[in-house]
């Protein structure tokens, strides 16, 4: 069975992996995060990833494919975090960034098979979706394009221990949101699975 690593411990993660000990050294904003920092906040959502009942009753290799995403989903915040002129921090565009970065250190630094590789560098791509779906121009073709790259019920789970991995004032909202994206899923058959088409012409009229 692939995993990441064998041991989990915090301590041998940040001596493992140069961009796990660069994540004490990245801020957040507090109106968000006002538990910390970006290690704070990894460590925070691993142990509530690793406590959802629905992530339990997963098979093994699907926990590790999660738990790796986990701790990935906020690596490139280091190269991401701003300070505006207002004072507030912002990580912009950190997903589609860790999302390169994850696909290099599975294929470059710890030898991953392509399919698993790419359900985590997909988990941390689209990790932010199932909070800011609606918001979105067109969020059934947002929803479709993630459908046919990841499963949403996983997708699901890590924003979940995402919102519950944080201090804010909004995580009833959050979670919430995480509701929302719940329901459109089975509302447009792409929960836990992909988005059906009668061809595979009819998908690629319709993402183009």
């Amino acid at each position: 069975m692939w995993m990441i690593t064998n041991d989990k411990s915090w301590a041998s993660l940040e001596a493992q992996f140069p961009w796990v000990a660069d994540m004490p050294a990245v801020p957040q904003d507090a109106r968000h995060h006002a538990e910390g920092n970006v290690a704070v906040h990894t460590q925070m959502v691993l142990q509530a990833l690793q406590q959802q009942p629905d992530y339990q009753a997963l098979p093994p290799q699907d926990q590790e494919i999660l738990w790796a995403a986990a701790l990935l989903h906020d690596v490139e915040k280091r190269s991401t975090t701003a300070t505006e002129p207002d004072g507030s921090i912002t990580a912009h565009g950190h997903a589609r960034k860790g999302a390169m970065t994850a696909r290099r250190v599975l294929y470059m630094d710890i030898p991953t098979p392509f399919a698993l590789r790419e359900q985590v560098t997909a988990l941390v791509r689209y990790h932010g979706l199932p909070l800011w779906l609606l918001e979105k121009p067109n969020p059934v073709k947002e929803l479709v394009k993630a459908s046919l790259e990841l499963d949403t019920r996983q997708l699901a789970l890590l924003a979940r221990a995402d919102a519950l991995g944080r201090i804010c004032t909004d995580q009833a909202d959050l979670l919430y949101r995480i509701d929302c994206f719940e329901a459109f899923c089975r509302e447009q058959g792409c929960w836990g699975q992909p988005r059906a088409f009668a061809s595979a012409h009819a998908r690629m009229r319709y993402l183009q």
